[in-house]
């Protein structure tokens, strides 16, 4: 009789249900029961050899020398697949040898025609990339479509966001042993923080005589166009730090800098954009899931568009953030429940956190603050001078194949960290 694995002793979901639809009452290999419903070894070897041969490839070969050894020996990155198989599982099961046999055993290929198998228990196999191919060809077309076409609002783009921001409502992301809300509530009273530079003393004075006009948003007459807003529409751009708020202009040395400390006055729904990143990658994905590389490059493309939210604007490229205009018109608008605005990591202070406000367009005829639902603190106007800009770096480790020269793994790409 042939070895087979039960329901009850695999954990994941999406397999218990295959299992359920699929087998029948057969002795299970791995607890000795013989009265639950179990598939074959083979027949999960026929079901796991595609989707691992769809998530895996070979491991790259590189040298490696020894002491005075100018030979070397050959190593290989990645795991073997008895590993594999208890990746792709999510658990260990003491006949995981068993299946990674079965594993192999299931790969077709024909060696009369010159095919070399796939899978080896000598060999070592590592990840293969997750692209973010499908987000970002949507995104390209989206912002085609925004540059050239149908601005209010488009089409393509509530597609591409109604996909990106599906689950938030009930995400949470895991911070030690608690898990915080991606859709959070900024209560009344927080404290937020706006900077601008001071270019003259003759706006010093102005800007003392009348703090939150000439240091808050500015009227739309004059508000233009930002990583999340078209010109003419009115955002608060801000921080939750005062350190963060002035690094986030950008100043340079000896540059004077005015802020200001700004209450809210109503709950604020907001989307916490660390928290959503963090969530999505923290989520259990299957490999037995239909959608899994799906799911795997939606959580990839979060990452990156968390990245590209938190880059300063660049002088002369202000069409390329009309999608990013478009996701705050969205998330503002559109979105089945909106949002009040969206917190995000600093690119420029580290642990520091910018906060974007959506104003109430109903509100924007009578008071700035009112349409934002926050109010100036009296008196928390401040002037700041820049005495300093620090650099520091981190050396990268890089290995190199000395046959080809080539890099094999970067940890990631050397940068500048900025201290303000």
């Amino acid at each position: 009789m042939s070895d087979a694995i039960c329901c009850q002793c695999l954990e994941d979901p999406h397999l218990r249900t295959y299992v359920l639809e699929h087998g029948e009452v057969l002795e299970c290999s791995e607890c000795g029961e013989s009265d639950q419903v179990a598939i074959t070894l083979e027949q999960l070897g026929k079901l796991m050899e595609p989707i691992m041969r769809e998530n895996f490839m070979l491991g790259e070969a590189y040298k490696v020398f020894d002491g005075d050894d100018d030979r070397g020996r050959w190593m290989q990155t990645g795991e073997d697949i008895e590993n594999l198989v208890q990746e792709v599982l999510g658990q260990y099961v003491s006949i995981n040898g068993a299946i990674a046999e079965a594993v192999v055993d299931a790969e077709e290929y024909w060696p009369s025609r010159g095919e070399e198998a796939f899978w080896d228990p000598t060999s070592n196999y590592v990840p293969r990339p997750s692209g973010t191919e499908f987000y970002h060809s949507q995104w390209d077309n989206t912002l085609t479509e925004l540059k050239y076409g149908r601005r209010f609002f488009s089409p393509a783009a509530r597609r591409l966001f109604k996909k990106l921001f599906a689950d938030v409502e009930g995400l949470r992301a895991r911070a030690g042993t608690r898990t915080r809300p991606v859709v959070r509530r900024l209560p009344v009273g927080t404290s937020l923080y706006r900077a601008r530079v001071c270019n003259s003393k003759a706006d010093l004075d102005a800007a003392f005589a009348a703090p939150f006009t000439r240091v808050g948003p500015p009227p739309k007459e004059m508000a233009r166009a930002g990583r999340m807003n078209a010109e003419g529409v009115v955002v608060f751009y801000g921080a939750t730090e005062p350190e963060t708020a002035r690094a986030e202009l950008r100043p340079a040395l000896q540059s004077d800098i005015l802020q200001i400390v700004v209450q809210t006055t109503a709950p604020l729904r907001i989307l916490d954009f660390s928290r959503l990143e963090a969530a999505r990658s923290s989520l259990r994905l299957s490999y037995f899931q239909s959608n899994y590389r799906e799911e795997l490059e939606r959580s990839r493309f979060l990452q990156f568009l968390h990245a590209l939210i938190s880059r300063p604007i660049v002088p002369g490229h202000e069409a390329d953030y009309l999608i990013t205009q478009t996701m705050a018109e969205y998330l503002a608008h559109v979105h089945e429940a909106s949002f009040d605005g969206i917190v995000f990591s600093s690119a420029q202070r580290a642990g520091g956190t910018n906060v974007v406000l959506f104003s109430d367009p109903t509100l924007l005829t009578g008071s700035v603050e009112d349409a934002f639902h926050i109010r100036y603190v009296d008196s928390s106007i401040r002037l700041f001078s820049t005495t300093a800009i620090k650099y520091t770096h981190r050396e990268v480790e890089v290995r190199v194949n000395p046959d080809s020269g080539a890099p094999l793994a970067l940890d990631q790409i050397i940068g500048l960290n900025e201290d303000f």
